[in-house]
């Protein structure tokens, strides 16, 4: 190839990495400063704090905390019961499009398939729920 075809290639090579990291990184880091100042809590301190007196075994409350934080890309330690969907954990102004908690929706639908259990999805607001 020469370089007449080399230089737009190149150009159109980086705007398009340029493009994808902007798509993947902004929405996340806007979502991610609605946690500034928020305590960074160990897994054992959110069961404790939050799940062990509703007698959900342990392993699994980790599992499906560790799943939602994979999901919305917030660090586990960040997240609480209380955050909602809508709220705290929505996707930035701009953003909506790239709504990360449809990944959420899709795994609360796989594992309510999976164990056979009937519920409707649009009535849980927080993580907790």
């Amino acid at each position: 190839m020469n370089s007449e075809v080399l230089v737009p290639v190149a150009i159109l090579v980086l705007l398009i990495a340029g493009a994808v990291f902007v798509w993947a990184y902004v929405p996340r880091r806007q979502r991610l400063k609605r946690f500034e100042g928020r305590p960074d809590l160990s897994l054992d301190q959110i069961y404790d704090e939050f799940f062990a007196r509703k007698n959900l075994p342990k392993e699994l409350a980790r599992e499906l905390w560790n799943e939602v934080s994979a999901s919305l890309h917030v660090p586990p330690g960040m997240l609480r019961p209380t955050d909602r969907f809508d709220e705290e954990l929505a996707a930035p102004k701009g953003w909506e499009f790239d709504d990360d908690i449809v990944e959420v929706q899709w795994a609360a639908e796989r594992r309510l398939k999976q164990s056979g259990t009937q519920a409707d999805l649009s009535l849980i607001k927080t993580v907790g729920e």
